[in-house]
């Protein structure tokens, strides 16, 4: 027999060269999945990023809007709307939720692109998932009823 086949009591009937052989197959799969995974997914990075800023770009646009119909136009004065908060409260906890918002947008930009880079979040382990649902609880969700509440009670 040949010198690189193990012995025959042991069970084993394999050779060293066959041994190397998957060794080197493994590694090179090793090799092979570790540069798949660091090749950056351009279209998800886009998709958030835009999909954030195109929310806070929202967001900003509609306290300007309820700012200017307060202070600007005026129609948010009349005695005769049925408002059981004061405007100006509400004018700052839109303000609250717009800063609320630019500072989960940042910190979702900023998870997104060291996601890329193989990286994990700035203070935790956020996810890019768990920072957007983050968002939809604590601002989206907020905000939208308080929306209802302003275009109920001045339309």
């Amino acid at each position: 027999m040949s010198s690189d086949v193990a012995s025959v009591g042991g069970g084993s009937m394999t050779s060293k060269s066959t041994l190397g052989m998957y060794s080197t197959r493994s590694a090179a799969s090793r090799s092979r999945k570790q540069k798949q995974n660091k090749i950056i997914n351009w279209p998800t990075i886009f998709r958030e990023t835009f999909t954030n800023l195109f929310d806070l770009v929202g967001d900003w646009v509609y306290f300007f809007a309820i700012y200017s119909r307060h202070y600007v136009d005026g129609d948010a004065d009349e005695e005769e709307n049925n408002m059981l908060v004061d405007f100006e409260n509400i004018i700052l906890v839109l303000l609250f939720f717009c800063i609320l918002s630019t500072f989960l947008t940042l910190w979702t930009i900023q998870t997104t692109a060291l996601a890329a880079c193989g990286r994990k979040s700035m203070c935790c382990n956020c996810t890019v998932p768990r920072l957007s649902l983050l968002g939809i609880v604590l601002e989206d969700l907020p905000q939208f009823v308080l929306t209802c509440y302003i275009d109920y009670n001045l339309v």
